[in-house]
């Protein structure tokens, strides 16, 4: 733990710098695929005909692909947020319950 500190890294900074990492990837990747497959591509679906290049394609799907992740972990999100929310509350109560007994005995044994 002493040597994280020093690094001046945790556990959650190299996280989110393997993230981040991973994501540029990923980015890159489809931005090279997309600069070589620009032919056209023609989708059908029942009634319906589009025809858009393959590029498109790929770049729609995965940003709709990225915002439905996105939309799926919102509620465990907002559920960390809140109970960190409450277990810091209740560290704050604690810890003035902690100043008032160690107040009350200090000045206790003062007395006797």
């Amino acid at each position: 733990m002493a040597i994280r500190m020093v690094a001046g890294l945790s556990s959650r900074g190299q996280l989110m710098y393997f993230s981040l990492t991973v994501t540029f990837l990923l980015l890159l990747g489809l931005v090279i695929i997309s600069l070589q497959n620009s032919m056209p591509l023609e989708l059908k679906f029942i009634t319906w005909n589009l025809q858009m290049p393959l590029t498109a394609l790929i770049l729609y799907s995965s940003l709709i692909g990225g915002a439905i992740v996105a939309v799926l972990a919102l509620p465990k999100l907002v559920r960390k947020s809140l109970d960190v929310r409450s277990l810091n509350r209740e560290i704050y109560k604690l810890k003035k319950k902690i100043a008032e007994l160690e107040k009350g005995h200090a000045g206790g044994s003062q007395i006797a």
